[in-house]
């Protein structure tokens, strides 16, 4: 994970412009806002500051963002756009307390698809729970939550929809808990890397086991009014198709 990332650097912003993008940015935005109101954020695996920035932007009192990657975090520091917001360079996946922990909120994006099994996945969870305030939610964008991972990412080959956000997802191989993926963006300069989909259930499982115990839930991803102008298509059928096979999901668990 380090050395992928350290490679890709700047390039990965590139992929904030992708279509993607615009449809995980409106959900996210969704699922945070009754908590984001001066809130204290702790953006695990934070990349160069996406969201980090966004969550200033929308009201946070604080964001903290961390990532394991030394370039990503150069990239972040780079981009910060607020003396609200610091970045520093961690293991996310290892449960540690940050300094100003405990947080009001905590958010991984393509964070938990890292684990390649359910006891690597519950030290994630554990992480987010013990930088978290009781009362806190932890809130993650994931691959779409399905205990079949092999028969979704053929169900979205097979359907092929053109505009399916700009990205590429192949199987290279099989987990106990689930598969292993490729994700090409086919932007220039390249972005690419290697992660994992695991099973729904294996997510809940990890989640209770990492210590939370309050609501557990997956929102239903939306897609942004104006979605089709913004990159110039039109019509229900693309909605349709998205909706059935959106390429994320949005976990959202409560500790206490």
């Amino acid at each position: 994970m380090l050395t992928q990332y350290d490679n890709i650097g700047n390039a990965y912003d590139g992929m904030k412009k992708l279509p993607v993008a615009i449809i995980e940015a409106a959900n996210v935005k969704e699922a945070t806002k009754l908590y984001i109101s001066g809130a204290r954020v702790l953006d695990l695996a934070c990349g160069t500051g996406h969201f980090s920035n966004m969550f200033s932007d929308w009201g946070a009192s604080s964001v903290l963002g961390i990532d394991i990657s030394t370039g990503m975090i150069d990239a972040a520091r780079a981009s910060s756009k607020s003396d609200k917001m610091s970045f520093d360079v961690a293991d996310c996946s290892k449960p540690v307390q940050y300094e100003g922990e405990p947080f009001d909120l905590v958010f991984g994006a393509w964070f938990l698809n890292y684990a390649s099994s359910r006891t690597e996945m519950t030290g994630m969870f554990r992480n987010a729970w013990i930088n978290l305030k009781r009362g806190g939610h932890f809130i993650a964008v994931t691959p779409p939550p399905t205990n079949n991972p092999r028969g979704n990412i053929e169900a979205v080959q097979a359907a092929s929809p053109a505009w399916y956000g700009g990205v590429t997802v192949t199987m290279t191989g099989e987990v106990e808990d689930g598969i292993s993926t490729h994700l090409d963006t086919h932007l220039v300069p390249k972005v690419e890397f290697d992660n994992y989909h695991l099973r729904k259930d294996v997510y809940e499982i990890a989640a209770r086991e990492g210590g939370f115990e309050g609501g557990l839930s997956w929102r239903e991803v939306i897609i942004p009014e104006g979605y089709e102008d913004s990159i110039g298509r039109k019509g229900d059928e693309d909605r349709r198709s998205y909706s059935k096979l959106p390429h994320c999901g949005i976990l959202v668990v409560c500790k206490g």
